[in-house]
């Protein structure tokens, strides 16, 4: 009786594992990881009703936070001049944080934008505190969830500018919770 049917099997496997390995490393480096969301609620801090302009990280601690941008296939071909040509941006500078907390005010519009699916995910202290679908193109930045419906920017321009200052994402799998 012969092992060899094994032993091709066993090869396969290893070149099949390799392959599989190098090809979820290109998608990391390459700007497209794999992402997995554990969550699929929105996470957006209390919005009063009289408000029409709110900013969700207004009362958010940066001190030990992180934030992920994760940008649609259509928001990634049209992304604002200077943005890095990658799926997923993170930034943990806390001093960039800051600005984005001190510029993320939105002027709630009253009406929804049905094709918002980019999205950004802060995490405080390893603890979601902000997860809001987002759009981001050149002439525009603005946010869509169950609170607000559709808010334009504010302060487009300094936002835009923010975004782009955000670094690549390079491992390839990045796991949302």
């Amino acid at each position: 009786m012969s092992n060899a049917p094994l032993k091709n099997l066993y090869k396969f496997l290893i070149y099949f594992i390799f392959l599989a390995g190098v090809i979820a490393h290109w998608l990391g480096i390459g700007g497209f990881p794999i992402v997995l969301r554990h969550s699929a609620n929105t996470v957006f801090p209390a919005v009063h009703t009289s408000e029409t302009v709110t900013n969700p990280l207004k009362d958010i601690d940066v001190t030990d936070a992180k934030a992920f941008l994760i940008l649609s296939s259509d928001d990634w071909s049209e992304r604002p001049k200077g943005m890095p040509a990658r799926r997923v941006l993170v930034c943990t500078d806390e001093e960039m944080l800051r600005q984005l907390k001190g510029n993320f005010s939105f002027e709630i519009s009253g009406g929804d934008m049905a094709t918002v699916e980019s999205e950004l995910w802060v995490y405080c202290h390893d603890t979601l505190v902000l997860m809001t679908n987002i759009d981001i193109n050149p002439n525009n930045i603005g946010i869509q969830n169950e609170l607000t419906g559709w808010a334009e920017a504010v302060n487009k321009e300094a936002l835009s500018l923010l975004f782009a200052r955000f670094r690549p994402y390079h491992a390839p799998i990045l796991s949302l919770r």
